[in-house]
């Protein structure tokens, strides 16, 4: 008797089409990444295809979806999906609204289960794991910004400055650095834009400053952190990206781990900024030197480890987590984020084979352990978020986040 194979559907927020294409191809916003699932999807007897909330089709209970074919994505009737792997980045409200919508109806006509759980805001999760006593030592103090006087009085009280970022922000975007310069009796930004590009503005008069700060964050929800020096001695920001995700016994393993660098003086070293990636072992040794470089990773595989656990125990079920870390002059270690939705382009950029391979075929047998082991309740019943809190044998573990990458 033939095993009827597992149908796994990448939901992303939208697909466009290049017009200049005779073909007409569809643009996704991944497309190497979903590439190699989908072939790596054929080896585990895995069905992957690409989706959005517009392709499911309510009336008929009908799904248009992307399957790989000839090495091109092609738009084609599907079947509805067992596990739902979330990758939506979301650039505009109504797609939030409208993929909702649509995993209500989806759940109606065929229950599914979601791959990865999804965290709350960035505050919600800093005090999560500060209830930790073994985490607490390593996040940086963090709190949500009230008014546009507080960066003032933060700015004098924190010899460094502070660094403000959205609460819910990705990629560095809308990141800033304000600190006062008492040499030129003014108020130094440094920062990145929505659109992610640096800038620099300085401000003779706090109200001057106030004014702008109302403009720049306008009704978006923001928090505030001491700045942290997590550049090296080339003034280049990095900071260190870890991979971790549930194995094939469903337990947390990391998968890969880089250094990804910014440019000279830039506020940030993710790869949307500009930045650029290297074998974590080889830059630690060459700032800490080999022992203390080896003594820093063993540290942070148990720091993430623990992290997992802890946000998996307060937010439900998760299958996969993009940790940040920063290590300043000093080697002292701080968790500055953690990301539901991870990338895994360091791996490559770095040849890091082993842990691109593992990036790629973790979720994919996990996905195939959920559509064996959950019962048709429980797979209704975790839809609508991503996440339950619960006691189950299959989910006896436990987790981790915290300040972006900044510099």
């Amino acid at each position: 008797m033939q095993t009827q194979k597992v149908k796994l559907g990448i939901l992303v927020a939208s697909i466009n089409h290049n017009a200049m294409d005779s073909a007409f191809m569809p643009v996704l916003p991944e497309p190497s990444f979903y590439r190699a699932l989908c072939i790596a999807g054929s080896k585990f007897g895995i069905d992957v295809y690409v989706f959005t909330a517009d392709g499911f089709q309510q009336h008929s209970e009908s799904l248009f979806g992307y399957r790989l074919e000839h090495e091109h994505f092609v738009r084609q009737l599907v079947p509805l999906p067992d596990i739902i792997y979330d990758r939506c980045f979301f650039t505009e409200a109504n797609q939030r609204i409208n993929c909702r919508r649509m995993l209500s109806y989806l759940a109606l006509a065929k229950p599914f289960q979601l791959l990865n759980g999804k965290l709350p805001g960035k505050l919600d999760v800093y005090e999560a794991l500060k209830e930790d006593h073994m985490l607490s030592s390593y996040l940086p103090l963090t709190f949500s910004l009230q008014t546009s006087h507080q960066p003032l009085e933060l700015a004098d009280r924190f010899r460094g400055g502070i660094i403000l970022k959205p609460s819910s922000g990705m990629q560095g975007r809308g990141i800033l650095h304000v600190k006062r310069c008492a040499s030129q009796q003014s108020l130094q930004v440094k920062g990145r834009t929505r659109n992610n590009r640096s800038f620099t503005a300085a401000f003779k008069e706090d109200l001057a400053f106030e004014q702008w700060i109302d403009r720049f964050i306008k009704r978006t929800s923001y928090l505030v952190q001491p700045y942290l020096e997590l550049s090296g001695h080339d003034d280049k920001p990095f900071d260190l990206r870890v991979l971790i995700q549930k194995d094939e016994k469903s337990r947390w393993s990391i998968s890969g781990v880089a250094i990804r660098t910014g440019q000279a003086g830039s506020l940030t070293s993710n790869l949307h900024g500009g930045g650029g990636a290297s074998p974590a072992v080889m830059q630690l040794s060459a700032k800490f030197g080999e022992p203390k470089a080896e003594r820093l990773l063993e540290m942070i595989h148990t720091i993430s480890k623990q992290t997992a656990e802890r946000l998996e125990s307060k937010f439900g079920r998760l299958a996969e987590l993009g940790l940040d870390y920063g290590i300043d002059q000093s080697g002292r270690i701080w968790l500055l984020e953690a990301n539901s939705k991870p990338g895994r382009s360091s791996f490559r950029i770095i040849s890091d084979h082993e842990a691109e391979r593992l990036s790629i075929e973790r979720p994919l047998i996990y996905a195939r352990m959920l559509s064996r082991r959950l019962s048709p309740s429980f797979v209704a019943n975790e839809f609508a978020n991503g996440r339950r809190h619960h006691s189950s044998s299959n989910n006896q573990i436990r987790p981790f986040n915290v300040q972006e990458v900044h510099r």
